[in-house]
């Protein structure tokens, strides 16, 4: 009898202990498997996060939170800019993640910077910039950056190659294209080269989109991915139209036709194709006729009947200027829009900073 009450209890005693082990086992593995779905919740979350910055590039000091199924997350971000890099103003935001497991008993958190870069790497200083020459017989209106030779030092026209004015052409300064004394009161015309054109210049950039862009010529496909939108012709393009825009075929804007605005300027992109201006027609921000590379054409760009570009034109060809009137006016407004704005600006992830501690 007493034996038998002994083997009972010794077999009471490893029941008690085998089944406080396998809860404390199940324990272990429920604890293992949350702290699983916190850390994949946590890296989805943190992808989550990567989109909606470069949704709203602007505003880099917020908290994010959100679910994924049932799971939560919430994130802070921490902005600190950076003035005057080779890229111009330069945001870095830290990025500090906590997530849950749906049940809530895993908690993982992950940290990662992001780097928030301008498309544009400067301003354009400069109404024209001609990467070869330019050889007017028509008519335009070039109306100068008072300082973008320095202090009081006018500049409108900058190339490479020399610059012949054989038309009836002027630049002026803004004051005078304002009260429509462009042409009576010129900086420059034909016959008289003034000083506010810039020609044969020797440090003017062998490349003139890594100038711009900081992406070289040869990977010019780099930057077309990193547009806006993409498209054929500029059909599509209004007055809402910002950001970079790339253009694989003609443009041509018709009478009173407008892009973009002085406060949402666009970088339009022409690649190998002509651009036509007519009457009234205004594009706020830059215009670069981009020749991809050995392509030498010498593609068309005429404005016609008061049609007007508010910024800059820039080219890495020799733009055929035979025909029609060119109008172009500095505005450094516009062209500081087109560095700032947050159309303008990259969401990149920061090398090596991804962290889980």
């Amino acid at each position: 009898m007493t034996l038998t009450v002994l083997l009972l209890a010794i077999i009471i005693l490893v029941t008690l202990y085998t089944a406080r082990f396998k809860v404390q086992e199940q324990r272990i593995m429920r604890n293992h498997i949350a702290s699983q779905e916190a850390m994949m919740v946590a890296e989805a979350a943190l992808e989550q996060v990567v989109m909606r910055v470069n949704d709203d590039r602007t505003n880099l000091n917020r908290t994010l939170t959100g679910v994924i199924g049932a799971a939560t997350y919430s994130a802070t971000l921490s902005g600190q800019r950076f003035e005057d890099t080779p890229r111009g103003a330069v945001d870095i935001v830290n990025v500090d993640l906590t997530a849950n497991s749906a049940d809530g008993r895993g908690v993982r958190s992950l940290g990662m910077k992001l780097a928030v870069i301008p498309l544009v790497r400067r301003s354009p200083d400069v109404p024209v910039a001609i990467r070869g020459s330019m050889n007017v017989s028509g008519s335009f209106q070039i109306v100068a950056n008072p300082d973008g030779g320095g202090d009081g030092v006018p500049l409108s026209i900058w190339t490479s190659d020399n610059v012949d004015i054989n038309g009836n052409g002027t630049t002026c300064g803004q004051q005078e294209f304002d009260a429509g004394n462009c042409s009576s009161q010129p900086f420059s015309e034909r016959g008289d080269h003034g000083m506010d054109i810039l020609d044969n210049d020797p440090n003017f950039p062998d490349d003139l989109l890594d100038y711009l862009f900081g992406v070289p010529e040869a990977n010019w496909e780099d930057l077309r991915a990193m547009a806006e939108v993409e498209y054929t012709s500029c059909d599509n393009l209004g007055p809402a139209s910002t950001g970079l825009i790339w253009v694989t075929g003609a443009c041509s804007l018709g009478s009173g036709d407008v892009i973009g605005s002085a406060d949402e300027p666009v970088a339009l992109i022409v690649q190998n194709a002509d651009l036509t201006m007519n009457g009234g027609a205004t594009i706020y921000g830059m215009v670069f006729g981009f020749n991809t590379p050995g392509n030498t054409t010498p593609y068309d760009f005429k404005m016609n009947g008061g049609a007007m570009v508010e910024g800059a034109v820039m080219s890495n060809r020799d733009p055929d200027l035979s025909n029609g009137n060119l109008t172009v006016r500095y505005n450094g407004q516009v062209l500081t829009n087109v560095v700032t704005n947050g159309a303008f600006r990259r969401v990149h992830r920061v090398g090596g900073s991804w962290h889980d501690f």
